[in-house]
């Protein structure tokens, strides 16, 4: 049977797609584009009332037979899609229920078939399902539900088949990495030198890790991050610089340890690049409290600020909360944007004129190539010719986003 993945949302959607995708082949379907596929799976996310939104609209123009719901919004608001014609309508994400769905195929089971995101020569493995936490505005908790961690060797047997099959970089998801093993006996560190130690030439890239995990691991952590095979780039949300909000958010950090883990790793890898995540308008959220979140965001200088004006989510403990106006939500959304963008500028101005090492991970528009430095900063590169190599290029021009560069020499 031919069949089409689309898929919304993190990079842990990402990893079970193409998980499932390897399953439907090993499985003895073809992979087709969307207008000559007998089944389509549409791979959902619900973390804001603006994606539901999307979710819906795009289910309602593919609604058929031939319609497969999957992902976090059959999951998560199950009510949503009662009664819509479709093959099938899947409230928790399970490769052997999809297949199910649509039948196996009279032939031999071949080895799971794992491969890289489209157009380039990175992959993603899932290395847990679900969260330890209880965030009080969060429905991706009901649509995951509780931690469940691979086994490592799972893990390493899938990084190895993405590493055979060319992959390059090596992108580590799940819902909170820093929590992965703790319902198994095995920690986030211990999975980093397991697959570190690897043979074959690609990075590591750690996923988002909740600063109330990365407290518990912190010293085994850094030291994993040695690693000259993982980058140093480290993705941990804030959401907000008030700890009074951080309660009312039910996060279990203060902003007190976001900042010591941002200081912690800065002090180790003095160039590691941080990514973090602003909720802007949480119920209750003054004009001071977001000024906290403002200064905190000043005093850390990410690389990268995720910016999400809260969004009411049916069944989570927040949504009875008063809803300020959207507007005062979207004002401070802007200036936050504002905010990062001028820091992210000045910060990618620095590498302008020096020469750094760069990994090739796809092609670009007009002939170039993109990558990343060993600290995960995006590089648009001039005279490269082959993705999957480390060069040397020196950085020509910044923006918020990524810096550019001229290639200067193959490695």
């Amino acid at each position: 049977m031919r069949f089409c993945i689309e898929t919304y949302g993190c990079t842990a959607n990402i990893g079970n797609s193409m998980e499932l995708r390897g399953a439907l082949i090993a499985h003895g379907h073809c992979e087709s584009d969307l207008n000559n596929a007998d089944v389509v799976i549409l791979n959902t996310c619900a973390v804001t009332s603006r994606t539901e939104r999307d979710m819906l609209r795009r289910i309602g123009e593919l609604r058929g037979r031939r319609l497969i719901v999957a992902g976090c919004l059959p999951a998560a608001i199950p009510e949503l899609v009662e009664g819509l014609e479709a093959v099938g309508v899947l409230n928790r994400d399970g490769i052997d229920r999809v297949i199910d769905a649509i039948g196996r195929a009279e032939q031999p089971e071949p080895d799971r078939i794992t491969s890289c995101l489209p157009g380039s020569l990175c992959g993603v493995v899932s290395i847990s399902e679900g969260c330890l936490g209880a965030c009080s505005y969060c429905i991706v908790k009901r649509a995951r539900g509780p931690l469940r961690s691979r086994e490592p060797r799972e893990i390493e047997d899938a990084a190895r088949r993405l590493v055979s099959s060319g992959a390059v970089e090596i992108q580590l998801a799940s819902q909170d990495a820093g929590a992965y093993g703790c319902d198994i006996g095995a920690s986030l560190p211990e999975l980093l030198d397991l697959l570190s130690d690897m043979d074959g030439t690609f990075m590591i890239r750690v996923g988002m890790m909740n600063p109330d995990s990365v407290m518990r691991i912190l010293d085994e952590l850094l030291e994993s991050y040695r690693s000259g095979k993982v980058y140093k780039f480290l993705h941990l949300p804030l959401q907000s610089g008030s700890d009074r909000v951080l309660e009312g958010m039910g996060r279990g950090y203060t902003s007190g340890d976001f900042v010591h883990i941002v200081n912690a790793f800065r002090s180790r890898f003095p160039e590691i690049s941080l990514t973090t995540d602003v909720i802007t308008g949480f119920p209750g959220e003054t004009d001071q409290d977001f000024g906290l979140t403002e200064d905190v965001i000043r005093t850390t200088q990410p690389d990268k600020v995720n910016v999400t004006r809260y969004s009411r989510r049916p069944h989570t403990p927040a949504f009875t909360m008063y809803d300020m106006p959207d507007r005062i939500k979207k004002e401070r959304s802007r200036r936050m944007t504002e905010l990062w963008k001028e820091i992210a500028l000045m910060r990618n101005k620095r590498y302008v004129g020096q020469e750094l090492e760069v990994l090739v991970t796809e092609h670009g528009r007009a002939g170039t190539m993109k990558g990343r430095t060993r600290n995960y900063v995006g590089v648009v590169v001039h005279g490269a010719s082959s993705v999957g190599k480390w060069l040397r290029a020196v950085t020509t021009d910044a923006t918020p986003f990524y810096i550019k560069a001229r290639c200067t020499e193959s490695l």
